[in-house]
């Protein structure tokens, strides 16, 4: 009878697994035209096609032992203390991406480990069985670590079926991704329990995998708490910062998405009017994909008489501006360390309008008081977490964000409570990068 009722779940695990591929069959040469659609705008998307089909590889000989999955910037970014701790420990590391700018993120954060060939950069293969079967026939990686959300079941079934232990770091499941799951509940189980370990950054993450069925889950925490700003950005802003007019204060709407920055733009127009001295402020604006950095300078330019870009200007021209007023479009990449460190606000992008909020941690990490909009879905945990710790601003609308900024400019008092309980907050926090280790080792040994 047992034996009976198990046929049917395995038949229906492979007619999935087949649909699966049959989809991405047809999709691929959509894939393919996506990529030079996007090249058109960034040529990057042109470059390394044959890694993403399994054609090629960076390397001729298979030398990492311990591959990192970092879809784009923001895993690229939080799994820097984890790499590092590995490196430091000896090993060295396949770092995957899929987009360009996580490779060029990486290949920032990790130039000393690429030039010293500790670190390899590849873009993962599509997932169709030929480009993860060459992918795995050339690296001998001897574990896998996937960051957050990153589920590609050929991948993963692959893995398993070769005896190759892969762990989802970082994971977070979100309410609307745990119920998508459960409709598939068969064959989400079997993917995730495919994982070796599934290690989650909340105690509310892990219970949604639970809920799955799932008995391979443990809670080590946030990996984006452990991750140190930039310590030169840091000393070349703060070096700026003695050059500032004593009452200009700085705003810093970080990592916006398409259509926020209409919202910010009217709360900052509306906050100047009350102002007595509008030119004692200045707002940088710096969008999360550098495609729009053009678009969102035109934007800036129709609503402001005073708009530059940070690329365009020399240190001294950059204090000029700023201790004059004015809007400042943030448009140099890889130097938020640097925009967070000469601010003294952070807006959030990504969670004024529902796109799951981006990553405010770094923000806190330096102290910054951080005003968050309502969608902040992707970090929910930790965003009710810093707003309970009065480290952060929630807001809902326009007016709230005109209220709260206006708060933070114009009591000292408040914004340097705010600084203090964000210090605290990130301080908490750490510690996800140590337990992580500890389990890969394990993993490995065993």
């Amino acid at each position: 009878m047992t034996s009976v009722g198990r046929v049917p779940m395995r038949i229906s695990h492979r007619l999935m697994m087949g649909l699966y591929q049959f989809i991405w069959y047809l999709a691929l040469p959509l894939a393919l035209g996506r990529l030079l659609w996007k090249g058109r705008l960034q040529q990057r998307y042109l470059e390394h096609i044959n890694e993403r089909l399994g054609m090629s590889w960076p390397i001729s000989a298979a030398t990492p032992r311990i591959w990192v999955h970092a879809v784009s910037v923001g895993e690229t970014r939080a799994a820097a203390p984890l790499i590092d701790t590995l490196i430091q420990g000896g090993e060295k590391i396949l770092l995957t991406h899929m987009t360009p700018t996580g490779r060029d993120a990486a290949r920032q954060l990790f130039a000393e480990h690429i030039a010293s060939g500790q670190l390899v950069q590849s873009y993962l293969p599509y997932d169709i069985h030929w480009a993860v079967n060459s992918f795995y026939r050339y690296f001998s990686i001897k574990i896998g670590l996937i960051m957050e959300t990153e589920v590609w079941p050929r991948l993963i079934l692959s893995a398993r079926q070769k005896s190759l232990p892969v762990i989802l770091i970082n994971a977070r499941l979100s309410e609307r991704s745990a119920r998508r799951a459960s409709q598939l509940s068969n064959f989400a189980q079997l993917i995730y329990q495919s994982f070796t370990k599934i290690l989650a950054q909340t105690n509310l993450d892990a219970k949604r995998y639970n809920s799955l069925g799932l008995s391979n889950v443990l809670v080590t925490g946030n990996l984006k708490f452990d991750f140190m700003p930039n310590s030169e950005q840091v000393e070349h802003a703060l070096a700026l910062k003695k050059k500032l007019t004593h009452q200009v204060q700085i705003v810093c709407a970080a990592s916006t998405r398409d259509g926020e920055e209409s919202l910010i733009i009217e709360a900052w127009q509306k906050l100047l009017k009350i102002k007595e001295n509008p030119n004692d402020f200045c707002l940088f604006i710096v969008p999360r994909h550098p495609q729009r950095f053009d678009d969102v300078f035109t934007q800036l330019q129709s609503n402001f008489p005073k708009v530059l870009r940070r690329s365009n200007l020399s240190d001294q021209e950059f204090v000029e501006i700023i201790n004059h007023g004015g809007v400042m479009l943030g448009d140099s990449m890889g130097e938020m360390s640097f925009y967070y460190a000469l601010s003294d606000i952070v807006i959030m992008g990504g969670s004024l309008l529902p796109l799951g909020g981006q990553n405010f941690i770094e923000a806190c990490a330096l102290g910054r008081p951080i005003i968050l909009g309502e969608h902040t879905f992707n970090f929910q945990q930790a965003s009710a977490d810093v707003v309970d710790s009065r480290a952060a601003i929630r807001i809902t609308d326009v007016s709230d964000l005109v209220k709260a900024m206006d708060l933070l400019l114009s009591s000292h008092q408040a914004k340097e409570e705010m600084s203090t309980n964000a210090l605290d907050f990130a301080n908490q926090h750490t510690g996800a990068t140590k337990k992580i280790v500890a389990v890969i080792q394990q993993t490995l040994q065993a």
